[in-house]
């Protein structure tokens, strides 16, 4: 049976880091705070602290949804979407295997801009969680062209090789 292989201490400072670069570039893309927790109720968890559902095989990352509510008594007040940014520290480092490691860092700040876009998308519109596959394939494309928006204004030649990277994944526009 193959090892679970974790962030190390380093490796989780730069998603620290990854997370507060894309929150900045976000805020000011869609002119939002997302300290405003009851509008962009998220938070992010490395595989470490992943249970369940949350570890995938699948992906680099992926957005979990709970709903939360207040007891008061016995009556259920007010239930709340919760999202979860779940990074999948085995997915992403079994992927930079055979890339160079300084691809690393940037690999980590794509992949969260793109989970904490998709989270501020479902915050504004929830149905956008549970879609059908193929609206699912447009969201995707809408998401990694956005997570392009955000980071071409880094000066970050290891981020602009990614981009390339990704551009396939756009796709062509709808109704194109």
């Amino acid at each position: 049976m193959a090892q679970t292989i974790f962030f190390d201490k380093r490796e989780l400072f730069w998603v620290r880091e990854a997370l507060e670069v894309a929150e900045t570039l976000a805020e000011d893309y869609f002119s939002l705070d997302l300290r405003d927790f009851e509008r962009y109720p998220y938070d992010l968890r490395t595989l470490a602290n992943l249970k369940g559902q949350e570890v995938t095989h699948r992906a680099l990352a992926q957005v979990c949804k709970y709903e939360y509510c207040k007891n008061d008594s016995s009556r259920r007040i007010g239930g709340r979407e919760f999202y979860r940014i779940c990074l999948q520290d085995h997915k992403i480092l079994k992927v930079v295997r055979a890339e160079p490691p300084s691809l690393l860092k940037s690999l980590i700040l794509y992949v969260v801009t793109h989970e904490l876009i998709h989270v501020i998308r479902f915050s504004a519109a929830p149905h956008r969680f549970h879609l059908h596959p193929q609206e699912r394939e447009i969201e995707e494309r809408d998401v990694h062209r956005t997570t392009y928006e955000l980071l071409k204004t880094l000066e970050d030649p290891q981020v602009w090789i990614l981009l390339e990277r990704y551009r396939p994944l756009w796709g062509k526009p709808v109704g194109a």
